[in-house]
This record gives C-alpha cells, structure tokens and sequence, in this order.
C-alpha cells in the first residue's frame, strides 16, 4: 500500500496562473526510512528533529529566507534546498501533480470550479500510478481548513459516481477518505511542499541571480524526478 502525501498551489490572478495540487506516493515499507532521514537533516539544521513548527521545512520559506530560515545566508538555504530536492529523487519517491490553468479552460467560471477540476486530475492520475503498481493507496493532504471539507467531499463523489465528463474514470485504488495533517505535523508532506514548489518555479520567470541558482538545482536532478503520473490542463506543449 501506498501513502501518498500532497499540496497544493493555489490560482492568483496576476501572479500564479495556475490551480496545482501534488504531491509524492511513497510505499508504506519505505516511509519510515525517509522520514528517518529527513529527521536527521533536521536535527543538523535546527539542532532537533521532533516534530513541531520551529523545525518545520517549508519551501517557500527556504527560499526567501523566512520563519525557520531567518538570517541564514542564501547559500546555507540553498544547500539546505538541495538536499530536500535530492530526497524527491529518490527510487522511492514517486511523484505525481495536476496543473489547470484557470484562465484558459473556458468551460469554468469559478476559482472553486478549477479548484476541483485540478483535485479531478490529480486523482485520476493518482489511481492511474496505483492501477500500475497493481496496489492501493491513502490520500495525507496539508492541512487546510477551507479546503478540507470539500476535498473529501469530492473523493467520494469520484469514488462513488467516477469522475467528470464523458471521459470520467472509476476510481477503484483509493481506499478511505483524505486524511489531513498540518505540515510541521509530517516530514513526508513537508517533501510534498518541496516537490510541489520545485514544479511550479519552474513555471515561473527566473531571471534573478538567486531564482537561477534554483533552477540549476532543480534541473540538476530533473532526470530522477521525472513525475510517474500528471496532468497539465490546458495541455504546455
């Protein structure tokens, strides 16, 4: 079985074009390795691995130097960031995600419209990976109080009836429901949040010195994180 752990970015106008939600699916016999791992990188950075927000890794955070990463120089940060990135290249580590862009699929009119048709996506594409593995799985999402409601609402709608449209699938390996945590709560979402981040950045204009630098370290292991399953709606080639 599987536990597959996810985030989401969300749609604002102007700045981020496009509703993600992803995330990585790791089998169960493997999670506590990685977390173990993730524990010790933590206890190097913050002299503690126990789980709570002053030991938290937040991408975003990382990047600009924020909360936790207050005052520690850029290339600390980055060398922090890379280390969270080789752990998404992992064999272990599968990673999956939807993207909608909003503004070009003429069909929705609301954010919450797009919204769910991006969790749609990333749940087809979920049980797709869980179809191939020939396994099943459980959903962990980052603990979102506005979103929670209507994200297990939705599973189970899939679940139930299939998914949208004339091209709707069944959705048959996602057992239970979705499961929430907040973040400084779990190591492997806070892996989610990194690999969820790498993938939207690379979306963005890097044109500064410090986004470039990114960039190179994401691209550094672009081969190995290769994602197993997504879904870019509309579609970027």
């Amino acid at each position: 079985m599987f536990l597959i752990y996810y985030d989401e970015v969300k749609f604002e106008r102007g700045v981020q074009p496009a509703h993600w939600f992803g995330g990585i699916a790791v089998h169960v016999d493997e999670i506590g390795t990685i977390e173990a791992e993730l524990n010790q990188l933590a206890k190097e950075i913050f002299g503690q691995s126990v789980l709570n927000l002053e030991t938290e890794f937040h991408a975003k955070d990382i990047f600009h130097g924020k909360n936790n990463f207050k005052g520690m120089p850029f290339e600390e940060r980055l060398a922090v960031f890379e280390r969270l990135v080789s752990f998404t290249a992992l064999d272990e580590v599968s990673s999956i995600y939807a993207r909608v862009e909003l503004e070009k699929v003429h069909f929705i009119s609301t954010k919450a419209e797009g919204e769910e048709l991006a969790f749609m996506y990333f749940i087809e594409k979920t049980d797709e990976f869980l179809k191939r593995k020939r396994s099943y799985g459980m959903l962990i999402g980052d603990y979102d109080e506005p979103n929670i409601g209507p994200s297990v609402a939705n599973l189970s709608k899939f679940r139930d009836d299939g998914t949208k449209f004339s091209y709707g699938r069944e959705i048959k390996q996602l057992v239970d429901t979705v499961h929430f945590a907040k973040s400084h709560h779990s190591r492997l979402i806070q892996l989610a949040d990194v690999d969820l981040y790498c993938r939207q950045f690379m979306c963005q204009k890097n044109e500064t010195n410090s986004r470039k630098a990114l960039v190179e370290i994401i691209r550094k292991y672009s081969a190995k994180r290769f994602p197993k399953k997504y879904k870019d709606y509309p579609s970027l080639r």
